[in-house]
């Protein structure tokens, strides 16, 4: 991506900027390749963290955050103007889905010090949107990314063992906790109950007469008694 030089005349009108990493995961064969792009709304080259941000000025804006105690799920958007075509090919001719996109916060003092910064947001891009225009001879674009926070990726994400023979031998083969589920499934359990308390005998009920089981009967053993 094209830098974009630093604008002294504004660097002195801004209070904070948004820094922005993006971290694009594409795999080649069984081999993996990361390219990592990072810029920002400020007006002048900085470094966080040992990690250097392209200076775009007001041709990078940042959507809004969820700015809750606890975590939350939320989307926001980035979009960057002025793009040139040749730098086009970041979004075109990589799998920009499914990065890494991160953002940051800082904040400058009046001498344009960057004294802090904190990280707004940490999801995945889930989309883009390419805009064109052209003046004259020359055509610039304007990308959009839409991401979605950790927590929405991790709420979707379907994971885990199932309470089957198949799954639970999936991690080892002789792992035979879960073979006898079948043979229960669909079966009304009556957690709690004694089961002495429940024995009957068919044809010998309590209504009508007094009931109970036949002189010299065993509950235990069943009906056929010699």
């Amino acid at each position: 991506m094209d830098i974009i030089p630093e604008v002294g005349n504004n660097a002195t009108e801004i209070t904070n900027a948004e820094f922005v990493k993006l971290t694009i995961y594409n795999e080649f064969g069984n081999t993996a390749n990361t390219n990592v792009y990072t810029f920002s709304s400020s007006y002048k080259e900085e470094t966080i963290a040992n990690t250097v941000y392209d200076p775009l000025g007001g041709l990078l804006a940042v959507g809004a955050q969820n700015r809750d105690l606890r975590v939350t799920a939320g989307d926001t958007t980035i979009s960057l103007s002025g793009v040139s075509g040749n730098s086009i090919f970041i979004v075109l001719d990589k799998k920009i889905r499914g990065s890494e996109l991160e953002i940051l916060r800082g904040f400058y003092d009046a001498n344009m010090n960057l004294t802090n910064t904190y990280q707004r947001f940490t999801g995945i891009v889930t989309s883009y949107n390419i805009s064109e225009d052209r003046e004259e001879l020359e055509d610039t674009f304007t990308i959009s990314l839409n991401a979605s926070s950790y927590k929405i990726v991790l709420e979707n994400r379907i994971a885990g063992r199932k309470t089957n023979k198949e799954s639970w031998r999936y991690f080892d083969s002789n792992d035979a906790s879960m073979d006898q589920v079948y043979s229960i499934a669909g079966v009304q359990f009556d957690f709690g109950q004694d089961p002495k308390g429940k024995t009957t005998v068919p044809g010998y009920g309590s209504g009508g007469g007094g009931g109970g089981f036949p002189p010299g009967f065993d509950p235990t053993r069943g009906l056929n008694q010699n």
